[in-house]
């Protein structure tokens, strides 16, 4: 099987999909992969065909490993091939979507954007561009790969764009074990920020704060309860959003966590979990916050609505800082309501395993290579056959 991935490590959602999929499978599957950056702990599982492409701007790399990887497709042949996206101009046999760009595109027309200059807004526009191109050349009809889809919400996408006819949704996972209820975590990490015990907190975590809706999360804290603060974990524009916390008057309730290897911590350390986000395929965050036992206040995005079930594990908000206020307040006045949207959470994460997400795509490799790959028995770190 050749993977086809820019890159394929554990920071990221698409990424770390593919690195998930290698530790579980790779005594199975004899993995070609091919891929920009590889971390140094698959590397010893797989063969990689390494394709040395600049880091940004993002249409450079783009367009010079669309190039690249082409050419060093031309030279295996044999294999099964499965990309992340439409990232090379060759047919593949699968297609895995965690982000389906036309859909993307056709929110995103309809949002204020950040101030941006000359070359902000370039890159912008050769992001979508060649995105959109290389999504309509690659999910034709004629070329007819298999999807999979990382929830319903790209399904339904796939299906409205580009009238795929064969998907199967595979859902991402959750390390349930790393991320979980309990442990003496929220007093050791309250005390070492300085939080008082009687604090509400409210757990922001990712990137790309624009699209995620970072802005609508700090104005919201400035309608809620004072007792009231929010964590931000993750990297961006740090500046930006701590004048835009200063100007709502919450700078004092505001804390930027940066990117923590400890972020298990910080979610068992929360009271509810926020993200206003635009676009998501199924956020890995979420399954995360939902997996800790936190309740979940997001909007209707793909993946969310399978997650909370309707209401049953969090609280779904149109995208306006209102309803996230008022949702903030509800759940700060009822502790019991809090406790139990949690329960419900974690008790719907544990069907999100990165095992069942394994076997998943072994079974549509089963079915694209017409040959048994066993599916039944997928651990960490190792498969069996």
């Amino acid at each position: 099987m050749t993977l086809i991935a820019h890159d394929v490590h554990d920071r990221g959602g698409m990424e770390r999909a593919l690195a998930e999929l290698i530790r579980r499978a790779h005594r199975t599957v004899d993995f070609t992969v091919v891929a920009a950056t590889l971390d140094e702990s698959l590397r010893p599982l797989v063969r990689w065909v390494r394709v040395p492409v600049p880091r940004r701007p993002f249409p450079l790399k783009f367009a010079c490993f669309y190039v690249l990887a082409g050419l060093r497709l031309t030279r295996l042949r044999g294999e099964l091939r499965h990309s992340m996206g439409a990232i090379v101009p060759q047919p593949m046999d699968l297609v895995a979507v965690q982000f389906c760009h036309a859909g993307f595109w056709e929110l995103e027309r309809a949002q204020p954007r950040p101030p941006q200059g000359l070359a902000g807004r370039l890159n912008a526009a050769l992001h979508r561009a060649l995105s959109l191109a290389a999504e309509r050349w690659s999910y034709s009809p004629g070329r007819s790969p298999v999807f999979l889809a990382a929830s319903e919400g790209i399904e339904r996408e796939l299906r409205e764009h580009y009238a795929a006819r064969s998907v199967r949704v595979v859902p991402n996972g959750v390390d349930g074990e790393r991320f979980r209820p309990g442990g003496g975590d929220r007093e050791a990490l309250r005390a070492e920020l300085g939080v008082p015990g009687d604090r509400l907190v409210a757990l922001f975590v990712g990137g790309d704060w624009h699209r995620k809706g970072l802005a609508l999360a700090i104005e919201a804290l400035a309608g809620a309860e004072s007792r009231y603060e929010l964590w931000i974990v993750g990297g961006g524009d740090r500046q930006r959003f701590q004048a835009l916390a200063e100007r709502h008057g919450v700078a004092d309730r505001v804390r930027f966590l940066g990117r923590r290897p400890d972020v298990e911590r910080v979610y068992r350390a929360a009271d509810v979990f926020v993200f206003p986000t635009l676009y998501e395929a199924f956020p890995l965050v979420a399954l995360e916050a939902a997996a800790s036992g936190l309740p979940i206040v997001a909007t209707p995005v793909n993946g969310i609505e399978e997650l909370l079930a309707g209401g049953e594990a969090g609280v779904v908000v149109r995208r306006e800082a209102a309803e996230l206020t008022r949702a903030l307040r509800e759940l700060g006045e009822d502790e019991a309501r809090r406790a139990a949207l949690g329960r419900a959470a974690r008790r719907r994460a544990e069907s999100y395993t990165w095992e069942a997400h394994a076997r998943g795509v072994l079974e549509a490799y089963r079915l694209a290579a017409g040959r048994d790959y066993p599916v039944g028995d997928v651990r960490p770190g190792e498969v069996r056959g």
